[in-house]
């Protein structure tokens, strides 16, 4: 004989099924909405960020196949506090991304376990805004002497997690040295730098900086 009976604890059913001497059970989440509560920092100061675009996706299960692709559930963009606030109905989604688009701000995603919502209709996450700029290197050997005329050029900037600017040395001999290259940085800060010149049997090493600011095109001419 089979029995069913359902019993509700608070938020969460408990379901039992009672076969011969055998029983399995299942649990399911909170019903009704769900609350993803976003707070948006700077990465350097954690100073909240505002007017920052967000948006949320999820992978599901449809008729048990995973869809591998992330399909959109909404749009949000933080206050003045930095918080911004997702609010969408439970499915049977494997997995949530969110992730920070904002316009000169580094690409950022973050994952959320939909398990974290099993006991509350309500979760809370930081994710930190890393800003963006772009420098362009050009190295010029504006007084060329001979043949044997090189410099070798280097940033100095702390390799981070997203992908920027190489800080492995970069050597050119000539007289007709002309040799640029543009690259995604860390902005509002310094970037540091090292050259060394060999010229008519003189060497010549400089250590500078120059201030990067997020969302424009920084220029670096050094010519030698």
């Amino acid at each position: 004989m089979i029995a069913f009976t359902p019993i509700y604890r608070g938020p969460l059913l408990v379901c039992s099924l009672v076969l011969a001497f055998a029983s399995v059970s299942c649990k399911g989440g909170s019903d009704g909405a769900l609350t993803l509560n976003v707070e948006v920092l700077h990465a350097y100061d954690d100073a909240p960020l505002n007017e920052m675009d967000l948006e949320l996706e999820q992978r599901i299960l449809q008729n048990g196949v995973l869809n591998g692709n992330y399909q959109w559930i909404g749009s949000a963009t933080s206050d003045e506090t930095g918080l911004a606030s997702f609010q969408f109905e439970r499915f049977n989604a494997l997995d949530y991304q969110l992730n920070l688009l904002e316009a000169d701000w580094f690409q950022r995603s973050e994952q959320i376990n939909p398990d974290d919502f099993i006991e509350t209709n309500e979760v809370s996450i930081v994710i930190h805004a890393t800003p963006k700029g772009t420098v362009r290197i050009q190295l010029i050997n504006a007084a060329p002497n001979d043949e044997n005329d090189q410099i070798s050029f280097r940033l100095l900037n702390s390799p981070g997690e997203y992908p920027t600017c190489s800080n492995d040395w970069d050597s050119y001999t000539g007289l007709n040295v002309n040799v640029e290259r543009t690259c995604d940085i860390e902005a509002d800060r310094y970037l540091p730098f090292r050259y060394t010149v060999f010229k008519n049997g003189e060497t010549l090493e400089t250590v500078d900086s120059i201030w990067v600011a997020r969302g424009i095109l920084t220029e670096l001419v050094i010519p030698w």
